[in-house]
């Protein structure tokens, strides 16, 4: 790929290129059959706070769910360009949902995706693209540990030294994070190994969130990072952790804590991470108290810390702001109109600069997307700024991600019109105070009802990623009449 530089990954530890250099400018269902037989796991939990991967795994497992069964880049803007739609998801007929991506930051052509996908014994698939997303040849199902099973919740991610890593949750008598490594891109993979664990005996580690220290001038680069919302047997005690190992998942640190305890009907839930450039790493993630028995329609605040060590010890937690979340009858709201479980995952990332930018969405009379920032490390933070500008439809899903080099802020969310959606992208170049763009980068919209569960479960989470003047994003595609993962991008 011809660039006028060197490739310089985001921070982010996500999805990269596709394309040639461009100019910079702005302006139902069927049966499914296992390869395996799943192994025996833990009892449903009873209040439903776990994330949306666990649960339908959890569901599968009962037998009380069962997973249903050309494109080209056009002009966008002067100067900008859209990337084609292409799916990564060929591991079978059954649905993929929950999309992350990361590339190899010493080869920006090779990329590799995951998903919660319905066609693995583990329900964690895993694609490795070679030429920077047009096709995915790599197709991989996480390998399971003895006596576990697979509970979803795909990660993605490439170390320094361009070694690929998949994780996933795998529950069993004492539950992990499992994860394998390629060192030729996927292609093939080492035994599966146990990473990050449970912080309570008994208990489930949810919702993993991986991020890789990529900064060659970082006390910590190379340190992998996770991480998780730790639930005790009976899910009455929860708490947000992060876990790191720096020598290449040989060996982990035990999980640390991040959040405060939370009892039951409070709920810390949806962690997400960043890294500086000086190694710093910082968290976020909700607390919500439910309000009888979910916290949809409820006040929930948005919680950071960081971690100046290398992820030992962690700042006391602080509220950013409170945003409300959807309402409906899914524990943590439902896209409105629909049965779809719908996710506030305060998504962070850091410039060059070290300064914070997170989405989440407010709900109001639509389900708004915003983004707020802090140039001071976390310690005050500005009022937020609507990305849509005056809403007219729900902003769902968000992602974000900055450009280290120009500072451009990018973020893509799914944008509901009726019983439909379509994946949108807008960028700021002025520090995320106005936002350009609002375009759909899908060429077919989607349905809510196609998803592959009767309308119910599309995942919790989507990605992008900047890398050079390309912002690349993942989302769940149903032109196949169920979601997949579906590549696409934006090029300046």
């Amino acid at each position: 790929m011809a660039m006028n530089r060197p490739y310089q990954p985001a921070r982010r530890a996500w999805l990269r290129i596709a394309g040639a250099a461009l100019p910079v400018a702005l302006a139902g269902f069927v049966a499914m059959t296992p390869a395996t037989t799943l192994a025996a796991t833990r009892t449903p939990n009873a209040h439903g706070a776990l994330s949306g991967g666990v649960l339908t795994a959890e569901a599968i497992r009962a037998g009380t769910l069962v997973p249903g069964v050309g494109r080209v880049a056009t002009p966008a803007a002067p100067g900008v360009t859209k990337l084609p739609n292409v799916r990564a998801s060929n591991n079978g007929s059954q649905p993929a949902n929950e999309n992350p991506v990361a590339a190899n930051p010493t080869n920006g052509n090779q990329l590799e995706s995951g998903a919660n996908d319905y066609n693995c014994s583990s329900l964690q698939g895993f694609y490795n693209s070679d030429d920077g997303g047009n096709t995915w040849p790599h197709q991989h199902c996480l390998a399971l540990l003895p006596g576990k099973s697979g509970d979803g919740d795909p990660n993605v991610g490439y170390g320094l030294d361009g070694t690929a890593y998949a994780f996933g949750i795998q529950a069993g008598s004492t539950s992990v994070i499992a994860f394998q490594k390629s060192t030729d891109n996927g292609t093939t993979w080492a035994p599966v190994a146990a990473g990050p664990t449970t912080f309570y005996s008994g208990g489930l580690p949810d919702k993993p969130w991986t991020e890789i220290d990529h900064s060659a001038t970082s006390p910590h680069a190379g340190c992998i990072y996770t991480s998780l919302t730790q639930f005790d047997g009976p899910e009455t005690h929860i708490r947000i952790t992060v876990d790191h190992s720096c020598d290449g998942g040989a060996t982990w640190s035990g999980p640390k804590s991040v959040s405060t305890e939370a009892i039951f009907p409070q709920v810390n839930q949806f962690s997400d991470l960043a890294i500086g450039n000086d190694g710093t790493i910082y968290a976020t993630w909700i607390f919500c108290t439910a309000n009888p028995s979910v916290c949809a329609g409820t006040t929930a605040s948005v919680m950071f810390s960081k971690s100046t060590d290398g992820g030992n010890t962690w700042s006391t937690p602080a509220v950013i702001h409170t945003v409300k979340l959807a309402g409906g009858s899914c524990f943590y709201g439902c896209v409105p109109t629909t049965g779809e479980r719908v996710s506030e995952i305060p998504v962070i990332d850091v410039d060059a600069s070290q300064t914070l930018y997170v989405a989440d969405y407010n709900d109001g009379t639509f389900m708004q997307g915003r983004v707020t920032k802090s140039s001071n490390g976390g310690t005050t933070w500005g009022t937020p700024v609507n990305v849509f500008g005056t809403s007219t439809s729900d902003q769902f899903l968000n992602w974000l991600s900055v450009d280290d080099v120009s500072g451009k802020v990018g973020v893509t969310y799914l944008l509901r019109t009726g019983s439909t959606y379509k994946l949108t992208v807008a960028v700021s170049t002025n520090g995320g105070t106005t936002w350009l763009g609002n375009k759909p980068l899908s060429t077919v919209a989607s349905s809510f009802s196609k998803d592959g569960f009767g309308g119910t479960f599309m995942g919790d989470y989507t990605g992008n990623i900047w890398a050079g003047t390309i912002l690349h994003a993942t989302y769940p595609d149903t032109r196949t009449n169920q979601c997949q993962d579906e590549w696409t991008g934006v090029a300046f």
